[in-house]
């Protein structure tokens, strides 16, 4: 399991009930400062007006079939999920409460009061038994197919809005695996529908309801009025269709679209654009560098620390991510609740590293390979730092960059001594597939160590909130202290809104939509 957990609040989830008034919406209410308006005076948000926003052309509209991620940000607008993410990466229980039992092996999930579906039906424990069985039979490719794989075929209904849940093995990251949104059983069970495919026709519980989907053009929602949410400002929002990434930017530099998620090597160039805002967000992209423990000189770890001594990290955000990413100390970001400051930290030092190349015996024999893949501009800028960093002090190196099919071949195999690297990590720490090698396995970095193990273990299954944040805290230190991998940053993303698109964006990784009914048009713009 590679789930990434995430604020304080997390840590009584585990063991209690969420803390969760059913009654209202926790998003904070609407604040336009001059600056964010360019006038002297604060905006009053105002309600109407249509948002624009980008989605990839959809095979179904069934957020639990569905495969595609652009297609789930859009759907989030139509259905709510059970738990949410917030920007710490913390889950946030948002359709029920959720008691998890203190062996970490059930759950009892609560809806709230006065759940609606669009059609006016109730939200009922049979939704969530049929939105836990439709994941179980769909295909592996779904979004969510994941969240299911825990959770045993067991399901006890105890009443209309309340159903306990059974366990396949205790994991410490399971309150994530309720960030799924729900579907409504009297509707979706059927599979037929006069007017034509349900899936293309869905009926949710979000912000939006399904008005009309015109194929390869674009779907429109309109506002619901039976949102247990502060009701949005826009009165409607058209989800124009794009075939790629690369069509989405161009659709918003035309102004046919409002909103869009771009990455650093995509928003630079809006950055002295002053008809667009930038709202910048962390996500659990994770850079490296590694080394393989095959050679006798990297398996040391004086000499890994001397690798972190040879690159500036400070340096590297200013000059490389221009700032949009956070510096990184062990594979749990900072921004995460998890996150534990107190560990063993490496500046740049040159002397230091020579010094420690010298104490471990290395003869510069052979000069060490650096592995990058060529099209990734800030792993070869990255790579090329290192190498010129060791030569400084001695040490000789080659850096070989490849194209990303011959750069993981070379991984793959085992034929590289250092490389520079990326895990798309999720919201629940487990690290198992990067530095276990418990029964046997193998790790990309050929990485042994039985503390390690031991760590990763009690990492995975603690139950209860402050064991498994001390699990995570000695995880920690352990990979500070060993350095299977130098941590270098976590990036950032931001997301991209016309001038006009005004109101407090907060977007997060999992959803650049979660506060959208707190963001109003600005038609003087």
């Amino acid at each position: 399991m590679k789930r990434l957990l995430i604020c304080a609040a997390a840590l009584l989830m585990l063991t209690g009930c969420f803390n969760l008034n059913n009654q209202a919406d926790p998003t904070p209410q609407p604040s336009v400062s001059a600056e964010l308006s360019d006038t002297p005076e604060p905006i009053t948000p105002v309600n109407g007006g249509t948002l624009r926003v980008p989605m990839r052309p959809p095979k179904t509209l069934n957020p639990l079939l569905n495969e595609d991620a652009s297609v789930d940000s859009v759907l989030k607008l139509l259905f709510e999920p059970l738990v949410t993410q917030d920007s710490s990466f913390t889950p946030v229980p948002n359709l029920a409460s959720f008691n998890f039992a203190s062996d970490g092996m059930s759950v009892t999930v609560t809806l709230r009061e006065g759940l609606k579906w669009s059609d006016g039906l109730a939200i009922t424990s049979d939704d969530i038994v049929f939105s836990l069985e439709t994941l179980r039979n769909a295909p592996d490719t779904v979004v969510y197919k994941s969240s299911v794989r825990n959770i045993s075929a067991a399901y006890t209904i105890l009443d209309e809005k309340k159903v306990k849940l059974q366990f396949l093995q205790p994991y410490s990251g399971m309150a994530y695996e309720f960030c799924f949104p729900i579907i409504p059983k009297h509707y979706y069970e059927n599979q037929t529908d006069p007017s034509g495919d349900i899936n293309m026709t869905p009926v949710g519980n979000g912000l939006f309801v399904f008005d009309s989907y015109t194929s390869m053009k674009q779907m429109k929602l309109n506002f619901n009025p039976d949102t247990y949410r502060k009701s949005p400002y826009f009165a409607s929002v058209e989800a124009v269709i794009v075939p790629d990434q690369q069509s989405e930017l161009n659709a918003f530099e035309q102004r046919l679209i409002d909103v869009v998620s771009a990455e650093l090597a995509q928003w630079g160039r809006y950055r002295n654009n002053t008809d667009t805002n930038i709202d910048e967000y962390s996500t659990m992209y994770f850079d490296f560098i590694g080394f393989n423990f095959n050679n006798e000189i990297l398996a040391k770890p004086e000499v890994r620390e001397a690798v972190a001594s040879a690159v500036s990290i400070p340096d590297m955000i200013t000059d490389i991510y221009l700032e949009h990413a956070s510096r990184a100390y062990t594979p749990v970001n900072p921004d995460s609740w998890l996150f534990e400051p107190e560990v063993a930290q490496y500046g740049f030092d040159l002397s230091l590293a020579e010094n420690l190349f010298k104490s471990a015996g290395y003869n510069n024999a052979a000069a060490l390979r650096i592995l990058v893949n060529s099209e990734n501009d800030e792993r070869v800028k990255i790579a090329g730092i290192l190498s010129e960093n060791l030569g400084k002090i001695g040490v000789g190196t080659t850096v070989e960059s490849l194209q990303y099919d011959e750069y993981v071949n070379k991984l793959n195999g085992k034929d590289f001594d250092i490389f520079i690297g990326g895990f798309n990590l999720s919201a629940a720490p487990d690290l198992s597939f990067a530095f276990g090698s418990a029964n046997g396995a193998e790790n990309m970095f050929s990485y042994k160590d039985e503390t390690m193990n031991a760590l990763l273990a009690s990492a995975f299954a603690s139950a209860g909130g402050v064991a498994y944040q001390k699990a995570v805290s000695d995880l920690q230190k352990h990979i500070a202290k060993e350095l299977p991998c130098v941590s270098l940053v976590f990036r950032k993303s931001a997301m991209l809104s016309d001038r006009r698109i005004l109101g407090d964006k907060h977007p997060v990784m999992f959803n650049i939509y979660s506060d959208i009914n707190q963001w109003f048009m600005n038609r003087d713009r």
